[in-house]
């Protein structure tokens, strides 16, 4: 399985893509992971905020239940 990821600015402008490996699974983890990865990959850019888009609203929500810190992400890499 592969993630893709596309990044826009606040006024909808391209503003980078990538596509990562992230090996088998479900497809609910494969829209885990490439919620994990955005949110890394917008981190290491200096990014405040970030806007999440995935046709899977359980993988939203399943990620808005768990604590948004930046410490309970280091702990989920792992899982990735």
């Amino acid at each position: 399985m592969y993630a893709g990821l596309i990044f826009c600015n606040s006024r909808g402008f391209f503003a980078g893509a990538f596509c990562t490996r992230i090996g088998r699974g479900y497809p609910l983890e494969a829209e885990l992971a490439a919620i994990l990865h955005s949110i890394m990959y917008a981190h290491a850019q200096g990014w405040s905020f970030l806007w999440v888009e995935s046709d899977s609203s359980f993988a939203i929500d399943t990620y808005d239940a768990k604590e948004n810190s930046f410490d309970s992400l280091e702990a989920s890499r792992s899982l990735v």
